[in-house]
């Protein structure tokens, strides 16, 4: 993995680096956790809360760990499941959705950076994993849009490629395309194969191995292991779907909701969770009440400045209920695992979030007039479905 530089340092120190690591691995992890659907869902809170009490009663366990090995086995399926929303999602650049998204975000870094006195970078990111999180669950009820996968590729290209920042833009932009590039043939080429693949699980599970496959390739040619992941993830959905490999969205691989992967990242989770000891301080809690109050006030201004459809808004009591118990899990793992060393420098921050915003854009300018020059017809996604097979 690229080393990970903080701000006001003279040189990256190895103590803080491994913090800053552990501490993104374990984010991610928590958001994929508390994203799953179908019969795993009922799991999630008890692994989170082990996670959280293995971090306060057990001693401190520090094991060497390979966290390049550790990254290239949690990003595949998280970046899947970020691709197969975008399939499914509408573009959202403009709006009123885009201006609430934003004002939840910095209500929820604010709050935590008052309360929790965390730096304003990384308030600010978890600020907006935060409000990342509230548009996934709304969206249930609602339409997919691109803000819910946004939160998490830019913590993705933190993990995985923050090296970005020590380089001018035009090889960073060279990077996103020719991953965008590499998954395109990826992509193709497995819709190709599994075609010949009989239904069920055979086939999902070599389509989960394809996106594990982009992520290596990504890495060891040079380009952006995170963009080639999900652009292939995207390429799969859109064009396999087109193809007949899945009846309905529903049916497209979902890999946390697949027992194997799920135990995978559970265990790596609680694993994060036996190696953290974080002292609960008053500033904690102060931090986890707060937090969950902006998210409550973003909840409430959201469905009042962009309501979905009339005949799926909920109440705002309902919306509460139903959202509130993730956010206040994403925080209350977030601040109890975080480590206190672990820092995010605010270049490294704004370089990762413009590299996401540059991804959803390349994804979706990039792979429609792909399909048009190749006289692909791509069939339309479904506009009612009983359940989000990306949701993470």
């Amino acid at each position: 993995m690229p080393p990970i530089f903080l701000a006001n340092s003279a040189g990256p120190r190895q103590e803080n680096v491994l913090a800053l690591e552990h501490a993104l691995v374990m984010l991610l992890l928590l958001v994929g956790l508390l994203n799953i659907q179908r019969e795993q869902r009922r799991y999630t809170p008890w692994v989170v809360l082990a996670g959280v009490a293995l971090s306060l009663l057990t001693p401190i366990h520090t094991l060497e760990v390979a966290w390049p090995i550790m990254s290239a086995l949690v990003l595949p399926p998280l970046l899947w499941q970020v691709a197969v929303r975008l399939a499914m999602a509408r573009p959202t650049l403009i709006g009123k959705d885009w201006l609430v998204w934003l004002l939840t975000a910095a209500g929820i870094g604010l709050a935590l950076h008052v309360g929790a006195r965390l730096s304003p970078a990384g308030a600010l990111l978890l600020g907006i994993l935060g409000a990342s999180l509230i548009w996934q669950v709304r969206e249930h009820a609602t339409e997919n849009t691109d803000l819910a996968a946004f939160g998490q590729l830019g913590l993705a290209f933190l993990l995985a490629e923050i090296d970005v920042t020590l380089h001018p833009l035009r090889p960073l932009l060279g990077s996103l395309f020719a991953g965008a590039m590499l998954g395109l043939l990826i992509g193709y080429g497995g819709v190709r194969v599994a075609l010949r693949l009989p239904p069920g699980d055979l086939r999902n599970y070599f389509c989960i191995g394809l996106a594990y496959l982009a992520y290596v390739a990504g890495a060891l040619m040079g380009s952006s292991g995170v963009v080639t992941t999900a652009m292939t993830g995207l390429m799969i959905a859109t064009y396999g779907y087109s193809m007949g490999l899945w009846p309905t969205t529903a049916t497209l691989p979902a890999p946390l909701n697949m027992r194997g992967i799920f135990a995978l990242m559970a265990a790596i989770f609680l694993l994060l969770g036996w190696q953290a000891q974080v002292p609960l301080t008053a500033s904690r809690i102060a931090g986890i009440g707060l937090g969950v109050a902006a998210a409550a006030g973003g909840i409430l201004v959201g469905q009042w400045l962009a309501p979905g459809p009339k005949e799926t808004v909920q109440s705002a009591a309902q919306m509460l209920l139903r959202q509130e118990w993730k956010v206040f899990l994403l925080l209350l793992g977030t601040l109890l695992l975080w480590p206190q060393e672990a820092v995010v420098g605010p270049w490294p921050l704004v370089v990762a979030l413009l590299a996401a915003l540059v991804t959803v854009v390349i994804l979706r300018i990039l792979l429609y007039p792909v399909f048009d020059l190749a006289g692909i017809e791509v069939r339309q996604q479904e506009a009612t479905r009983t359940e989000d097979p990306g949701s993470e």
